[in-house]
Protein backbone atom coordinates (compact mmCIF):
# COMPACT_ATOMS: atom_id res chain seq x y z
CA UNK A 1 0.00 0.00 0.00
CA UNK A 2 2.71 2.48 0.94
CA UNK A 3 4.56 1.89 -2.35
CA UNK A 4 1.40 2.64 -4.32
CA UNK A 5 0.74 5.77 -2.26
CA UNK A 6 4.33 6.88 -2.85
CA UNK A 7 3.64 6.72 -6.60
CA UNK A 8 0.85 9.23 -6.05
CA UNK A 9 2.97 11.64 -3.99
CA UNK A 10 6.31 11.39 -2.20
CA UNK A 11 5.96 10.14 1.40
CA UNK A 12 8.68 10.15 4.02
CA UNK A 13 9.20 7.16 6.28
CA UNK A 14 7.51 9.16 9.05
CA UNK A 15 4.47 9.81 6.81
CA UNK A 16 4.29 6.10 6.01
CA UNK A 17 4.59 5.18 9.70
CA UNK A 18 1.69 7.51 10.55
CA UNK A 19 -0.51 5.83 7.96
CA UNK A 20 0.52 2.31 8.98
CA UNK A 21 -0.22 3.11 12.64
CA UNK A 22 -3.94 3.45 11.82
CA UNK A 23 -4.22 0.43 9.49
CA UNK A 24 -5.51 -3.05 10.05
CA UNK A 25 -5.44 -6.21 7.95
CA UNK A 26 -8.77 -7.67 6.89
CA UNK A 27 -9.30 -11.04 5.22
CA UNK A 28 -12.52 -11.58 3.30
CA UNK A 29 -13.73 -14.88 1.94
CA UNK A 30 -15.60 -15.03 -1.36
CA UNK A 31 -19.06 -13.57 -0.74
CA UNK A 32 -18.11 -11.58 2.37
CA UNK A 33 -19.20 -7.97 2.38
CA UNK A 34 -16.68 -5.18 2.69
CA UNK A 35 -19.46 -2.56 2.55
CA UNK A 36 -23.07 -3.56 3.09
CA UNK A 37 -26.18 -1.62 2.14
CA UNK A 38 -27.60 0.21 5.14
CA UNK A 39 -24.67 -0.55 7.47
CA UNK A 40 -22.29 2.25 8.41
CA UNK A 41 -18.68 1.71 7.32
CA UNK A 42 -16.24 4.59 7.71
CA UNK A 43 -13.23 2.62 6.52
CA UNK A 44 -11.11 2.93 3.43
CA UNK A 45 -9.42 -0.21 2.13
CA UNK A 46 -6.46 -0.89 -0.08
CA UNK A 47 -6.81 -4.17 -2.00
CA UNK A 48 -3.64 -6.22 -1.46
CA UNK A 49 -4.90 -9.43 -3.12
CA UNK A 50 -8.18 -10.57 -4.64
CA UNK A 51 -10.94 -8.33 -5.90
CA UNK A 52 -14.17 -6.63 -4.86
CA UNK A 53 -17.32 -5.74 -6.76
CA UNK A 54 -19.53 -2.76 -5.96
CA UNK A 55 -23.20 -3.11 -6.82
CA UNK A 56 -26.62 -1.67 -6.16
CA UNK A 57 -29.83 -3.65 -5.93
CA UNK A 58 -32.82 -2.34 -7.87
CA UNK A 59 -36.08 -4.25 -8.20
CA UNK A 60 -34.28 -7.42 -7.11
CA UNK A 61 -31.51 -7.08 -9.72
CA UNK A 62 -27.86 -6.41 -8.96
CA UNK A 63 -26.38 -3.53 -10.95
CA UNK A 64 -22.58 -3.58 -10.95
CA UNK A 65 -21.04 -0.15 -10.50
CA UNK A 66 -17.34 -0.84 -10.03
CA UNK A 67 -14.60 -3.41 -9.55
CA UNK A 68 -11.64 -3.03 -7.20
CA UNK A 69 -8.57 -5.11 -7.97
CA UNK A 70 -5.08 -5.35 -6.50
CA UNK A 71 -3.66 -1.89 -5.65
CA UNK A 72 -7.08 -0.20 -5.84
CA UNK A 73 -8.57 1.79 -2.98
CA UNK A 74 -12.14 0.94 -2.02
CA UNK A 75 -14.63 2.82 0.16
CA UNK A 76 -18.12 4.24 -0.04
CA UNK A 77 -16.87 7.80 0.12
CA UNK A 78 -20.25 9.52 -0.48
CA UNK A 79 -21.75 7.80 2.58
CA UNK A 80 -18.70 8.62 4.71
CA UNK A 81 -18.52 12.28 3.70
CA UNK A 82 -22.30 12.71 3.63
CA UNK A 83 -22.75 10.87 6.95
CA UNK A 84 -25.41 8.43 5.72
CA UNK A 85 -25.49 4.67 5.40
CA UNK A 86 -24.27 3.17 2.11
CA UNK A 87 -26.73 2.56 -0.70
CA UNK A 88 -24.38 0.05 -2.34
CA UNK A 89 -22.76 -3.24 -1.44
CA UNK A 90 -19.10 -4.05 -1.97
CA UNK A 91 -18.47 -7.79 -1.86
CA UNK A 92 -15.41 -10.02 -2.17
CA UNK A 93 -15.52 -11.94 -5.45
CA UNK A 94 -12.76 -14.26 -4.27
CA UNK A 95 -10.61 -14.52 -1.17
CA UNK A 96 -9.43 -10.94 -0.68
CA UNK A 97 -6.85 -9.32 1.58
CA UNK A 98 -7.35 -5.66 2.49
CA UNK A 99 -5.32 -3.11 4.39
CA UNK A 100 -7.88 -0.74 5.89
CA UNK A 101 -7.99 2.44 7.92
CA UNK A 102 -10.67 4.63 9.42
CA UNK A 103 -11.38 7.65 7.19
CA UNK A 104 -11.82 9.97 10.17
CA UNK A 105 -8.52 8.86 11.73
CA UNK A 106 -6.82 9.58 8.41
CA UNK A 107 -8.49 13.01 8.32
CA UNK A 108 -7.06 13.72 11.79
CA UNK A 109 -3.58 12.88 10.49
CA UNK A 110 -4.16 15.18 7.54
CA UNK A 111 -4.97 18.07 9.87
CA UNK A 112 -1.41 18.03 11.22
CA UNK A 113 0.53 16.70 8.22
CA UNK A 114 0.51 18.75 4.98
CA UNK A 115 1.95 15.84 2.95
CA UNK A 116 -0.90 13.55 3.98
CA UNK A 117 -3.41 16.34 3.36
CA UNK A 118 -1.97 16.63 -0.17
CA UNK A 119 -2.24 12.84 -0.63
CA UNK A 120 -5.84 12.97 0.58
CA UNK A 121 -6.69 15.69 -1.93
CA UNK A 122 -5.08 13.72 -4.78
CA UNK A 123 -6.99 10.56 -3.83
CA UNK A 124 -10.27 12.48 -3.74
CA UNK A 125 -9.49 14.00 -7.14
CA UNK A 126 -8.73 10.57 -8.62
CA UNK A 127 -11.97 9.20 -7.20
CA UNK A 128 -13.95 12.13 -8.58
CA UNK A 129 -12.42 11.75 -12.05
CA UNK A 130 -13.10 8.01 -12.09
CA UNK A 131 -16.80 8.55 -11.35
CA UNK A 132 -17.02 11.55 -13.68
CA UNK A 133 -15.55 9.54 -16.56
CA UNK A 134 -17.93 6.65 -15.88
CA UNK A 135 -20.93 8.99 -15.84
CA UNK A 136 -19.83 10.71 -19.03
CA UNK A 137 -19.38 7.35 -20.77
CA UNK A 138 -23.06 6.55 -20.14
CA UNK A 139 -24.12 9.94 -21.44
CA UNK A 140 -21.86 10.22 -24.50
CA UNK A 141 -20.88 6.71 -25.58
CA UNK A 142 -22.65 3.72 -27.04
CA UNK A 143 -22.42 0.36 -25.26
CA UNK A 144 -19.96 -0.75 -27.94
CA UNK A 145 -17.73 2.26 -27.23
CA UNK A 146 -17.92 1.57 -23.46
CA UNK A 147 -16.91 -2.05 -24.09
CA UNK A 148 -14.01 -1.05 -26.36
CA UNK A 149 -12.83 1.51 -23.79
CA UNK A 150 -13.00 -1.16 -21.09
CA UNK A 151 -10.82 -3.49 -23.17
CA UNK A 152 -8.13 -0.81 -23.28
CA UNK A 153 -8.46 0.92 -19.91
CA UNK A 154 -9.30 -2.00 -17.60
CA UNK A 155 -8.47 -5.38 -19.17
CA UNK A 156 -8.30 -6.90 -15.68
CA UNK A 157 -12.09 -6.52 -15.48
CA UNK A 158 -12.51 -8.46 -18.72
CA UNK A 159 -10.06 -11.12 -17.48
CA UNK A 160 -11.35 -11.39 -13.90
CA UNK A 161 -15.07 -10.70 -13.74
CA UNK A 162 -17.98 -12.84 -14.92
CA UNK A 163 -19.75 -11.99 -18.17
CA UNK A 164 -22.93 -11.22 -16.22
CA UNK A 165 -21.14 -8.68 -13.99
CA UNK A 166 -19.28 -7.10 -16.91
CA UNK A 167 -22.56 -6.70 -18.83
CA UNK A 168 -24.19 -5.12 -15.80
CA UNK A 169 -21.22 -2.76 -15.40
CA UNK A 170 -21.55 -1.71 -19.05
CA UNK A 171 -25.32 -1.27 -18.72
CA UNK A 172 -26.18 -3.99 -21.24
CA UNK A 173 -27.54 -7.53 -21.23
CA UNK A 174 -25.20 -10.54 -21.17
CA UNK A 175 -26.48 -11.39 -24.67
CA UNK A 176 -25.51 -7.96 -25.96
CA UNK A 177 -22.05 -8.38 -24.42
CA UNK A 178 -21.70 -11.75 -26.20
CA UNK A 179 -22.52 -10.04 -29.52
CA UNK A 180 -19.95 -7.29 -28.84
CA UNK A 181 -17.33 -9.90 -27.96
CA UNK A 182 -18.01 -11.87 -31.12
CA UNK A 183 -17.47 -8.72 -33.21
CA UNK A 184 -13.93 -8.33 -31.85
Amino acid sequence: MINVLRHITPLTDEDAAQILAITESIELEKGDFWIEYGKTNDKVAFVEEGYLRKYYTKEGNEITDFFYFKNDISADLPSIVGNFTPHANIVAMQKTHLTAFDYHAFNELCATNPTLEHLHRLLIQQTFLRFYNRTMSFILETPKQRYEDLLVSDPKIIQGATQYHIASYLGISPQHLSRLRSEQ
